[in-house]
């Protein structure tokens, strides 16, 4: 199963942006994943369409299953 950590930010420009984190840990913790977006936040890197990321949204974990089907 595929584990997907989705952390949305609000921009300055009242989008949303996503940033997303392929094969999260099992064990992430809600508190570790603020920290990480207060960080991110901090850091002041991303500029998006012209906009900075202004204020934490949501964060998430999407879980996903794939399964193959046999074709005969």
């Amino acid at each position: 199963m595929k584990r997907v950590l989705e952390m949305n930010f609000k921009r300055t420009d009242d989008k949303i942006a996503k940033l997303s984190v392929i094969n999260a840990r099992e064990d992430l913790t809600g508190e570790e994943v603020k920290t990480a977006m207060e960080n991110i936040l901090g850091a002041n890197i991303f500029l998006i369409g012209g906009a900075e990321l202004a204020e934490i949204h949501e964060a998430k974990i999407i879980r996903t299953e794939e399964e193959v089907l046999e074709l005969e």
